[in-house]
């Protein structure tokens, strides 16, 4: 298989992720955007500026696994607030001390080797850094093809439910008392140490002027 590592996803490495995926704004907008929807609407554009924006102001946008050049894997993760979507669910909100995984996806020739395990393990490591005490999703249980991740995958890889619903349970991995993950952040951080630079430290800025900006990126649902 070649050589494989981990490294975090930036808005400069949307264009090599699958094409549908970089175009998806499915948790990038909220439902009021439906109601403004524009055929001529540049779904990438809106997912580039998306990606800047937590880049500028939180940090790393995700974690993406590439092996011999090639991107294999990604996770999406922000904070709640550059999360639009999560509004449409009855589980949310997230809980405020939780960063929110979003979209985690590996190609098909890839998968059942544990490239979705070390996403996550990864994606732990880097808000540990960060003094972030959990990540939280929305999962589904639907087998259909979606834009959600199925809970069996988020509870396979660490999660556990703590708001449950019929559709769409909120998931949550504690950092803190996950002792079985605990080993594994400081060398999942470690192989991530050089690989890219750092981003510089976010602006000082207040709650509301984050907010703000972070629900000027939207765009219509792919």
């Amino acid at each position: 298989m070649g050589s494989r590592r981990m490294r975090p996803l930036t808005a400069a490495d949307l264009d090599s992720l699958p094409e549908a995926c970089a175009r998806c704004t499915f948790w990038e907008t909220g439902l009021s955007d439906l109601a403004t929807f524009s055929e001529h609407r540049n779904n990438g554009s809106v997912k580039q500026a998306w990606a800047e924006a937590v880049t500028a102001r939180w940090g790393y946008c995700g974690v993406m696994a590439v092996s011999n050049g090639r991107t294999v894997g990604y996770l999406t993760m922000a904070p709640a607030m550059y999360v639009p979507r999560l509004g449409a669910f009855a589980t949310t909100p997230i809980s405020q001390d939780a960063a929110v995984v979003m979209s985690a996806y590996v190609v098909e020739e890839f998968r059942g080797k544990g490239i979705g395990h070390q996403l996550v393990q990864t994606a732990a490591a880097m808000v540990a850094r960060r003094d972030i005490r959990a990540l939280e999703a929305v999962g589904t249980y639907h087998e259909r093809p979606s834009c959600m991740l199925p809970t069996g995958w988020l509870e396979a890889v660490g999660f556990v439910v703590v708001r449950e619903h019929p559709i769409t349970p909120r998931l949550r991995m504690d950092l803190q008392s996950t002792v079985r993950w605990r080993p594994d952040l400081s060398a999942a951080w470690s192989r991530l140490t050089g690989l890219v630079a750092q981003p510089a430290p976010p602006e000082p800025a207040s709650f509301s002027r984050v907010a703000r900006d972070a629900l000027s990126v939207r765009g219509p649902r792919r």
